[in-house]
């Protein structure tokens, strides 16, 4: 059986298209809605959702830190710092795969000096807004977008800041 040109162009016209819908099926299995997987289980959070990615990161006006393709710059009041560019990527990393336990919607934090982080995410429309509180047993943090509290072990705070912020 031979096959024309016009015909062997439908073949390979189909089959592009069964490759697409296959890629596009397996990647829905690989990498599901992100409304699926924010929640690991009843009591546990992610700070950000699986497969987010952080393209700027501020820190209560005291600096910023942006994706310049693969690697990090942060900017501060007085320019550019100079700051270890791997401690940088741990940082990012941490802010990534860091989750917490839920709490209670009423935590009273008065008097305690949280530390405000601005992070856009690819892909998001909104920029999402927490408030870290670095108590002495614990890490408290409240995401403003969500209306919810997370708590973590303190030393946590030093992976997701291990930059100074109160200078």
């Amino acid at each position: 059986m031979k096959l024309s040109r016009s015909a062997w162009n439908n073949v390979i016209i189909i089959s592009a298209l069964l490759m697409i819908l296959l890629i596009n099926l397996m990647n829905h299995r690989l990498f599901p809605d992100d409304n699926d997987t924010i929640l690991t289980t009843e009591s546990e959070h992610f700070i950000l959702s699986a497969h987010a990615v952080i393209l700027t990161l501020e820190v209560q006006d005291k600096f910023i830190i942006e994706r310049i393709g693969q690697s990090w710059r942060i900017k501060t009041k007085q320019g550019l710092a100079e700051i270890n560019k791997q401690a940088i990527g741990q940082m990012m990393i941490a802010w990534q795969q860091s989750k917490g336990l839920l709490q209670a919607d009423s935590i009273d934090v008065s008097g305690q000096k949280g530390v405000e982080v601005l992070i856009n995410v690819a892909g998001a429309t909104d920029t999402k807004r927490l408030i870290l509180y670095p108590l002495v047993d614990q890490l408290l943090i409240y995401d403003n977008n969500l209306n919810l509290w997370l708590a973590m072990q303190p030393k946590r705070y030093r992976q997701l800041m291990p930059i100074e912020v109160n200078k």
